[in-house]
């Protein structure tokens, strides 16, 4: 059943980001260019459902949230190639998939080459681990729990804020 969840809801994840134009290196380079808002609007809102979707579920307890241990080496450079990559290529990993889907070649070298990375990485990973993690590790660390404070209380505002700020940005030309 978790996997015929996980199906509908890539389907649907893949459906409106191929709908709303995301997988458009075009579109993309505009959003950057502040020229369309479209793809701005689009990551707004998924933040905001998102934010406060997943800590209400986790209230409820009809989820479970992990937090994974913060490590801050791990997250520069995994920015750092998150950023290089998508500065060569275009796409992220999500609207890489969903150009390939359409059959734009230069996703499928994109995504391919993610693949690749990750394989390197996977082989290398155990000679560089003791090494990698032997320093920069923080354990869980939440923003609401050095508050002090339940997640959904600073979720609900934000997420709030994400939609309001996605509902005022103007549809289809850039910013004025």
């Amino acid at each position: 059943m978790k996997l015929l969840l996980g199906l509908i809801l890539g389907a649907a994840f893949g459906a409106v980001i191929q709908l709303s134009g995301a997988s458009s290196y075009s579109k993309i380079t505009n959003a950057l260019r502040l020229k369309d808002l479209t793809i701005m609007k689009l990551i707004l809102t998924a933040i905001g459902v998102g934010l406060i979707g997943v800590h209400l579920l986790d209230a409820l307890g009809l989820a479970n949230m992990k937090v994974k241990d913060l490590y801050l080496p791990g997250l520069v450079v995994a920015g750092l190639i998150f950023g290089v990559g998508f500065a060569v290529t275009g796409y992220c990993p999500g609207t890489a998939l969903a150009a390939a889907a359409e059959g734009k070649p230069d996703a499928w070298a994109t995504v391919l080459g993610g693949l690749l990375g990750a394989l390197v990485f996977a082989f290398m990973f155990p000679d560089l681990e003791t090494y990698l993690l032997s320093f920069g590790r923080y354990g869980p660390v939440t923003i609401h729990g050095s508050f002090g404070i339940q997640g959904l209380l600073l979720a609900a505002p934000l997420g709030a804020l994400c939609l309001w700020l996605a509902a005022k940005l103007p549809a289809g030309g850039g910013a004025r």
